[in-house]
């Protein structure tokens, strides 16, 4: 059981659980969220180290699995070696995403594929994998998107756009497969460790700039603030389509202030 944001206890007994990304960051800390609402969760990531130690961490409930999503085969591996090791599926979350802090026009092409078959096409592999079983269950998918689709960011315009194209191809798959909710959240800023292949003179650069611009006026949350919300939504009767947390932490901070 885990107590959830306003004092509501929230059960996950029962729930096959997928989290793709669950090496670090968001996906880490709602895959030990979920773990602790009572789901058993399958993890995968490439770092298979990494994901051991969050299966450590979280005991029997959590079962790592190494895949790479930029491999197609790897996807179809996954998928049904998570159907078997938990007897079905009926929740998907694709927490996986890279970014590179790089301007638009020194982009080459290694980095938009880098970019786009991490946060874009693994989506569409993973989930084209884990269809067939979240059809059967009626489950749910989320994809986590950015609040720099609406604003991005200067230096970071390839992976924003990479996220706009995550977001199309969410109300894509709800056009196509009504079995299935398909949830985009919007996340905005997280503390986690996606800057640390940084260039520190460029992010130096790039955050004089974010600032002179006024893009540095949103206060950060922890990743366990959004597993938290993750976990709400995956514990809902009737998970909304459109999960902003962005706006849900602003209003929280609003209503703290006040």
């Amino acid at each position: 059981m885990i107590m959830n944001v306003g004092g509501h206890v929230v059960s996950l007994e029962g729930r096959r659980i997928l989290i793709v990304g669950a090496s670090s960051g968001i996906g880490r800390a709602t895959a030990l969220a979920a773990a602790r609402a009572g789901a058993r969760v399958a993890i995968a990531a490439r770092r298979l180290d990494r994901l051991q130690q969050v299966a450590g961490e979280a005991g029997e409930a959590v079962w790592p699995v190494q895949c790479d999503v930029r491999v197609p085969v790897a996807c179809e591996l996954v998928a049904r070696a998570v159907e078997q090791q938990l007897g079905g599926l009926d929740t998907l979350v694709y927490a996986t995403a890279i970014n590179h802090l790089v301007l638009l026009a020194e982009t080459d092409i290694d980095t938009w594929r880098d970019l786009l078959e991490t946060n874009l096409v693994g989506a569409a592999l993973v989930t084209r994998a884990t269809l067939p079983a979240l059809v059967s269950a009626g489950g749910r998918v989320a994809f986590l998107s950015s609040d720099s689709v609406a604003r991005p960011f200067p230096g970071l315009g390839a992976y924003a756009a990479s996220k706009a194209g995550l977001e199309t191809l969410t109300a894509a798959w709800r056009a196509e497969v009504s079995e299935v909710t398909f949830t985009r959240v919007v996340v905005g800023p997280t503390l986690t460790g996606m800057a640390d292949g940084w260039d520190p003179d460029l992010a130096a650069t790039m955050f004089e700039w974010w600032h002179s611009i006024g893009y540095l006026d949103r206060e950060p949350v922890e990743p366990e603030w959004v597993a938290q919300r993750m976990v709400r939504w995956m514990a809902a009767e009737d998970p909304p389509e459109e999960l902003d947390l962005l706006a849900e932490s602003i209003a929280e901070r609003r209503g703290s202030s006040g």
